[in-house]
């Protein structure tokens, strides 16, 4: 946590979010985070299976 950085959620990821989400059917909160990761060319690494299967996203099934 040390070495994170604070995002604000301004107009643009916001929309964003709003187009990612409708996209691949994610939730607001989800489709926030992952509109978050693309603008940062960041890969989301998520045990949330609702990422599971999305460009860029390493997904980890927690019950393994």
């Amino acid at each position: 946590m040390l070495n994170a950085q604070v995002v604000s959620l301004d107009s643009a990821l916001s929309i964003s979010a709003a187009n990612v989400g409708q996209k691949y059917r994610l939730a607001m909160a989800d489709s926030i985070i992952y509109a978050t990761a693309i603008q940062y060319d960041a890969v989301l690494w998520t045990a949330d299976k609702h990422f599971d299967g999305l460009p860029n996203v390493r997904y980890f099934d927690k019950t393994q």
